[in-house]
């Protein structure tokens, strides 16, 4: 019998889980396995979610014996996957519907060619099929039985109940990965899924698939508040209020009943996407809001007693000192519960990636000189010092200690590296 593995370097992500999932319904004997070891497989599928993991375990993948296959979200660019990985195919885009064909061109019983949204070496070059979109109806997830043991972010496990995202931010992979016609699961293949998942020794649930709030929505009708209060009823009551929640938020995509929901249902939190203080910045992300935007539906989050926390991103090109400041001003404002920093990341496939890739270094503040030297750039610069404010910032304010200043500039340093590297790979400058 063919033996099947599928490899996610870091945490089980919902994608393996589902690709090992679809393997096993197929027939196959399959495996799901956290780390790089494909020992005694024939057929290995890996699923990468970052960009970095291309450099970082290129020489472990390209080392792996049988056939390999390549999903996740670094198939968005399959010419920068296929440059730097020695595999046989990616699968891009949406992988569940196609599992089956891999198997088939792996067994040789089928050409990749003849496989849409495969992409893969030949002697004239690379071959690039178009992706098609998957069926919202799907296998349960194979679940590993340490599964109780992950955290991702706070979570057991990050659930898929739609996909797409009407928006159009210019750093955000899902609406070119998923597209932006909002596509919902079935409510009771969710609920067996989760109760699956929670048999299997997961815990704390996360809601994702774009904008968490979308589930049940269209893009030309809105929000759908009755579909999206039942989901989090229906999931609440198999896993509890405090072990659910419902990360990345559009400010402009809240009502008083999703919150209503919220509060009633999960463990109290909202997580904004705010970006920016500057309507400048905000409007060349085509983030779609403005600064008094991010204000009222905080205002409206803390009316329903929630607490709140922001995503705020510093270093987006063409972001000046003022830009700089108006984000400082606005995220001490506002007084949230928690902050998250981030550089901005040029993502193959999404419009940031494709003007990094044509940016002069002098015009990418991930190159520009900082005012300090200790610092590497003027986005690291500003992403510390971001996150260093931004402890006084809170509600709740936190003493600075030796430690946290160290983490803060490891932490920043590490974004700016990461940052770095994706960007020269996109200038194929790695």
């Amino acid at each position: 019998m063919t033996r099947v593995v599928v490899l996610t370097p870091e945490h089980y992500t919902y994608g393996s889980m589902l690709i090992a999932g679809v393997l096993r319904d197929l027939g196959y004997s399959v495996e799901l396995r956290k780390g790089l070891d494909g020992t005694g497989a024939d057929v290995v599928f890996i699923s990468l979610q970052s960009t970095i993991h291309l450099l970082r375990y290129r020489d472990i993948i390209n080392n792996i014996r049988g056939f390999r296959v390549v999903g996740g979200p670094v198939s968005m660019d399959p010419e920068l996957v296929l440059r730097h990985l020695d595999v046989d195919l990616v699968i891009q885009g949406e992988g569940e519907d196609k599992v089956g064909m891999a198997m088939e061109v792996a067994s040789g019983s089928l050409d990749a060619s003849e496989m849409s949204g495969a992409a893969f070496k030949s002697p004239e070059g690379f071959i690039i099929n178009d992706p098609t979109r998957c069926s919202m109806k799907r296998a349960l997830p194979l679940v590993p039985a340490d599964i109780s043991q992950e955290n991702i972010r706070g979570a057991s496990v990050y659930i898929e109940t739609h996909r797409g995202c009407p928006g159009n931010c210019t750093f955000c992979q899902v609406p070119e990965f998923f597209g932006r016609e909002v596509r919902s699961r079935p409510m009771e293949d969710i609920i067996v899924e989760v109760r699956e998942l929670r048999k299997s020794g997961a815990r704390r649930f996360a809601i994702s698939g774009g904008t968490g709030t979308l589930y049940g929505s269209s893009r030309f009708r809105g929000i759908d508040e009755d579909a999206f209060t039942e989901l989090l009823r229906e999931i609440s009551g198999i896993t509890g209020p405090r072990n659910l929640t419902v990360p990345d938020i559009r400010v402009d995509m809240v009502t008083p009943e999703i919150l209503d929901a919220i509060s009633e249902y999960t463990n109290g939190w909202v997580f904004y996407g705010i970006e920016s203080g500057s309507r400048r910045i905000l409007r060349r992300m085509k983030k779609g809001i403005k600064p008094g935007d991010v204000i009222e539906a905080v205002e409206l989050a803390r009316e329903h007693n929630l607490k709140v926390a922001g995503s705020f991103i510093v270093g987006y090109p063409g972001e000046d000192e003022r830009d700089y400041e108006e984000t400082l001003e606005l995220a001490d404002e506002l007084m949230l519960d928690d902050y998250f920093v981030s550089i901005a990341e040029p993502i193959p496939g999404t419009e940031l990636g494709d003007e990094v890739k044509g940016l002069e270094d002098e015009d990418n503040p991930v190159f520009m000189e900082p005012s300090d030297r200790k610092f590497r750039s003027l986005a690291e610069e500003r992403a510390f010092g971001f996150m260093l404010d931004s402890y006084v910032f809170r509600s709740m304010p936190i003493p600075v200690t030796d430690e946290l200043l160290r983490s803060l500039k490891k932490e920043a340093r590490d974004q700016q590296e990461h940052i770095e590297t994706v960007t020269h790979m996109l200038k194929r400058k790695l």
